[in-house]
């Protein structure tokens, strides 16, 4: 079986060597662990559709300031371009224009 496949029967709670469904306290059934292995799955980065901490707000703005490319920083996060266009927005430190140009 694929990795994609395995990835996908996982989030769906079913066990990708048995075909049998995962108990409801296996971990794959949490909303973040299901939300990851769909990302995983989708060629998404693994981050994508999380939360952001303030911890990492505070390290973007710092790589930013730095320097950092949308590029770049999509790597180092573990997120889309369009997601750190967005945060980057929200913190002031490009426009929505600039953003827009990630979608």
């Amino acid at each position: 079986m694929k990795t994609q496949a395995m990835l996908r029967a996982l989030a769906n709670g079913i066990n990708p060597e048995t075909g049998e469904l995962l108990g409801t306290a296996s971990m794959t059934g949490s909303p973040e662990a299901i939300r990851l292995l769909f990302a995983l799955a989708e060629g998404r980065p693994a981050k994508s559709h999380f939360p952001w901490a303030e911890e990492e707000k505070q390290r973007l703005q710092e790589s930013y300031a730095e320097g950092g490319t949308l590029e770049a920083l999509s790597s180092e996060f573990e997120r889309t371009t369009w997601a750190i266009a967005v945060q980057l927005q929200k913190l002031g430190l490009i426009t929505e224009q600039q953003a827009a140009r990630y979608i």
